[in-house]
Order: C-alpha cells, then sequence, then structure tokens
C-alpha cells in the first residue's frame, strides 16, 4: 500500500458523512481541526440532519473516535447515538473564540486525553 493510497484530501472529507457501526448516517463532517503544532487532527466537526436540514449546532467529536471504513468509503464511529447528541454543541462563532473552551470539554465528555 502507497503513501497516497492512504492520504484525503480535507476538500473530500468536509461534507462527509459519519455513520454509526451499523451503516447509519449521524451527520456530516463540516469542520476538522487541527493542532498547530503537530499537524495532528483532533477534533471533527459534526452537523447532525433534523427534520428541516440542519440543527445550526456543531458537536466537536475526537479524531480518535473515527476509523475509516474503505467498503461504504465513509468514516464511522462506534460512538452512541445518544452520546454524540448530547455531547456539547457549539455554534460557529463559539467553535472559533478559544474563551469558550470547547475542546477541553469535548475531551472531558468524551473522557479522551490530550495527545
Amino acid at each position: 500500500m502507497s503513501l497516497d493510497s492512504l492520504m484525503i484530501r480535507s476538500a473530500n472529507l468536509l461534507g462527509a458523512p459519519l455513520k454509526d457501526a451499523a451503516g447509519k448516517k449521524l451527520g456530516v463532517i463540516r469542520e476538522i481541526f487541527f493542532e498547530r503544532d503537530t499537524g495532528q487532527a483532533r477534533f471533527v466537526v459534526l452537523e447532525f440532519g433534523g427534520l428541516f436540514g440542519s440543527s445550526g449546532k456543531f458537536h466537536p467529536i475526537p479524531w480518535r473516535a473515527l476509523r475509516y471504513d474503505e467498503a461504504s468509503d465513509s468514516y464511522q464511529t462506534d460512538l452512541p447515538r445518544d452520546l454524540l447528541k448530547n455531547s456539547p454543541a457549539y455554534d460557529r462563532d463559539q467553535l472559533g473564540d478559544t474563551a469558550y473552551a470547547w475542546s477541553e470539554q469535548a475531551e472531558r465528555y468524551f473522557r479522551t486525553d490530550p495527545i
């Protein structure tokens, strides 16, 4: 397997569906947050689809909770839908303001240790 086959362009990841372990769509990946110093992806921001489209709230999900499923060409997570739905949610302005400390809140919620 070549290194090129393991790469994905950010344009292909944004808007990609996130599915549960059964393959059911949970929402859409709207943003990716990278650690500035290491370049490692830390969070994807999931937007759940509602009855009338988007919810307007964005849920940061730890990158390590995702895995790529080659068969469905999508990302999947084993995290239960209810856990994701009840996770900390922010509007776009809050995600852009470090004063909200959304990454620490999300790490605590999902019980992940900083990389």
